[in-house]
């Protein structure tokens, strides 16, 4: 579970909720939600689905696990698999979307992709240049 807490503050702050405000939804108190971001221990399933259900995101997700096509890649799924599926996406997102490593480095969540997929940019902007624009939305945000 090293990705847990990773990503349950990822998916946290793409809902923008406080830790208090999440702690709440699931009922539980803050300090455990500070807790498990930080990596501790005390986790059950239930509060696991719990945690997903209101942050929008599966418990595979949460857990770090990945669904694997029949080549053992990586598949896409959610917003990720529409703009590998489009042919209109510019190809600089779609390299971004193809890179398993840089997704999983930068946690790339659903939220990420739909407002990456919104902002219309010329179609010679490179992968770097959405890396940038990722990283520019989540200090504005």
């Amino acid at each position: 579970m090293d990705v847990f807490p990773t990503r349950l503050k990822t998916a946290r702050k793409a809902k923008h909720y406080t830790q208090r405000q999440l702690a709440t939804l699931v009922g539980m108190d803050q300090g455990h939600i500070s807790r498990l971001e930080n990596g501790g221990k005390g986790v059950s399933i239930e509060l696991i689905q719990a945690l997903a259900r209101e942050l929008d995101v599966t418990v595979s997700h949460l857990l770090g696990e990945e669904i694997r096509d029949e080549t053992g890649t990586y598949a896409a799924t959610g917003e990720r698999a529409t703009i590998l599926s489009d042919s209109s996406t510019p190809q600089g997102l779609r390299e971004l979307a193809s890179n398993q490593d840089l997704i999983d480095t930068l946690n790339i969540t659903d939220a990420d992709w739909t407002v990456l997929e919104s902002i219309r940019l010329p179609d010679n902007v490179s992968m770097d240049g959405y890396v940038q624009l990722l990283i520019t939305i989540r200090a504005i945000t």
